[in-house]
């Protein structure tokens, strides 16, 4: 993956050559076939994915059994994030929904490039903050819309 190419995802698109160029040893290209399973709710792993090219589906597993898709991420979008920071299981199962690109960072790899290069890991950890910033908020807003809705149904 060249330099430019990692550049033009939204999450590195703030770092420089040199940056780049130390994290490329870190980052691990990989591809799916549409129907792939990623990662299933429930296992342990604690790597960071990024959303090269193609769809995934986030999916959840219903009280009943059956998986319930969250939502569809396409690129620049990043899952894994909640067990790459706390390393406990994952709490959704991620499916290709089509042929796919990820980048995958392991936690191991993370932590050498924090130890040797802080200006990377601040840019990863902020765009990360970012990132989760984003989904509080949409999903504050979803609580209060429900919540109108409830509260007006009750009356």
């Amino acid at each position: 993956m060249e330099n430019k190419e990692i550049r033009e995802i939204y999450f590195f698109n703030d770092m420089d050559d040199s940056e780049i160029e130390a994290l490329r040893g870190s980052i691990q290209m990989k591809e799916y076939e549409a129907g792939d399973i990623i990662f299933r709710e429930g296992s342990s792993s604690s790597e960071l994915y990024i959303v090269v090219s193609g769809k995934v589906g986030v999916n959840k597993m219903t009280a009943e059994g059956d998986q319930y898709k969250i939502i569809t991420l396409e690129k620049g979008n990043v899952f894994g994030i909640m067990s790459f920071l706390d390393e406990i299981n994952h709490d959704a199962t991620i499916i290709a929904e089509q042929k796919s690109r990820v980048i995958k960072i392991e936690k191991a790899a993370f932590d050498n490039i924090a130890n040797s290069n802080l200006s990377i890991a601040f840019k990863i950890l902020r765009r990360l903050a970012m990132h989760l910033t984003g989904i509080v908020r949409k999903t504050n807003r979803e609580y209060i819309d429900l919540m109108h809705m409830m509260f007006r149904k009750s009356k």
